[in-house]
C-alpha cells in the first residue's frame, strides 16, 4: 500500500476549503436569525397598526355614546378626550417601570428569536444556554 505524502500545499487549500465554508455557514445562520426577527419585527407592526385602528374606532363609538348621554356630540368627545389625558398622565407617572417593562419584553422576545433549530449540535446548545443566562442575568440586573 502506498502512503500519502504530507503536502503543505493540500493542507493550506483544506484550510482555505474549510474557512470558506464556515464563512458560508455564519452568513446562512445570520440571515435565518435575521429573517426570522425581521418576520417578527412586521408581523408586531402589523398588531400596532390594527390596534390602533381599534381604539380609533372605540374612540370614536365611546364619543358618540357619551354624547348621546350628555346630549351633546361636543360633550361627549370632550369627555373621552380627558379620558385619554388621565390615560397619558398615568403613563407619565408609571413610565420607568412601563419602559423597564417593555425594553426587558423587547430582549426576550428579540433573544427567544435568536434561538433556532438549526443550532442542535452540543456547542451551540452550550453556547445559547450560556448567552440566555446572560442575558436573563442583565435583565434582572436592569430592574
Amino acid at each position: 500500500m502506498e502512503e500519502e505524502k504530507f503536502s503543505i500545499s493540500d493542507t493550506i487549500q483544506a484550510g482555505k476549503d474549510y474557512v470558506d465554508t464556515q464563512i458560508k455557514l455564519l452568513r446562512l445562520r445570520g440571515l435565518s436569525k435575521g429573517s426570522r426577527i425581521f418576520g417578527s419585527l412586521a408581523l408586531d407592526i402589523v398588531k400596532i397598526v390594527f390596534t390602533l385602528f381599534i381604539i380609533f374606532f372605540c374612540s370614536l363609538a365611546l364619543g358618540f355614546y357619551l354624547g348621546e348621554l350628555l346630549e351633546s356630540n361636543a360633550l361627549g368627545f370632550l369627555l373621552t378626550g380627558v379620558i385619554f389625558f388621565v390615560s397619558v398622565l398615568l403613563i407619565r407617572l408609571f413610565e420607568p417601570r412601563l419602559e423597564s417593562f417593555l425594553v426587558n419584553f423587547t430582549i426576550r422576545k428579540i433573544t427567544k428569536n435568536w434561538g433556532g433549530d438549526e443550532d442542535d449540535d452540543e456547542q451551540g446548545a452550550g453556547i445559547k444556554d450560556e448567552t440566555k443566562e446572560n442575558v436573563d442575568d442583565g435583565i434582572t440586573e436592569n430592574k
